[in-house]
């Protein structure tokens, strides 16, 4: 059994359940839904298709007893993480770790080894009951949705009758993955990222397109903690993570 004092590894925003539980239910987007604790091991929401994801996945491989993943909830535009879910389960990742086949915006999965990657892909099977509305695009930071009635209703029936069946602890014991951006705070993490975001977009506002380098590249001062130097502004950057940033920049900058 795996110690409450010692897990979950990974910060973010989750309830816990029964310890006991191999079930673990993952809410995408930004949805609140209250149901009976001894039906779950783990509960938490999932709201992007990189960090947020990690966290999800190290969260579960640490935890060898969880062997199913209840994904409910709504879908949402620009990051869909439900979409990065699935696709990750269908075809995990290439060699730059980024999600294969996903709609997602920045599917990678920089802060994971692969062998980490493989073990949830084995570890866990999913149990989609998604509501199917149209993904859209969020009109207020951050906001928060009650499940409906017979959304939550549909999630009770999955889980009462997975709660009656017996499941086998994955062999081998917990897989322990560590990093800075694992363990910073959801928040925070965003915050980082939406401030590195204007840093790399500013210039582009400013400077004519025929003098704008977009394939400048960002200069690494240290990888331990996160610092970069955005040379069109002369600017350094604290990122939660170095690879994801680069990607950000390279997603925002069209290069």
């Amino acid at each position: 059994m795996v110690e409450r004092d010692t897990w979950p590894v990974a910060s973010g925003d989750y309830v816990l359940g029964d310890e006991g539980s191999s079930v673990a239910v993952l809410i995408v987007g930004r949805g609140a839904v209250d149901v009976p604790a001894e039906l779950f091991c783990i509960k938490g929401i999932l709201k992007t298709e990189n960090i947020g994801l990690e966290k999800v996945i190290v969260n579960i491989i640490s935890n060898p007893r969880i062997r199913v993943l209840v994904v409910c909830g709504k879908e949402e535009f620009g990051h869909f993480p439900g979409s990065a879910i699935h696709a990750l389960m269908d075809n995990g990742v290439d060699e730059r770790r980024r999600i294969i086949g996903t709609s997602s915006a920045i599917p990678f999965l920089c802060d994971l080894p692969a062998e980490a990657i493989e073990r949830f892909r084995q570890q866990v099977r999913i149990v989609d009951i998604m509501d199917d509305t149209p993904a859209q695009e969020l009109q207020a930071y951050d906001p928060i949705y009650e499940f409906s009635t017979e959304s939550r209703e549909r999630l009770l029936t999955v889980l009462r009758e997975l709660a009656a069946l017996d499941y086998e602890t994955l062999p081998g014991g917990p897989m322990v993955v560590r990093s800075k951006a694992l363990s910073g705070e959801g928040g925070s993490i965003a915050r980082q990222l939406h401030l590195a975001s204007d840093d790399f977009i500013s210039p582009m506002l400013r400077m004519p397109s025929d003098g704008l380098n977009t394939g400048m590249g960002l200069v690494l001062v240290s990888e331990e903690f996160g610092v970069l130097l955005e040379p069109l502004q002369g600017r350094v950057i604290t990122v939660p993570s170095v690879e994801l940033a680069m990607r950000l920049r390279s997603y925002l900058m069209g290069v």
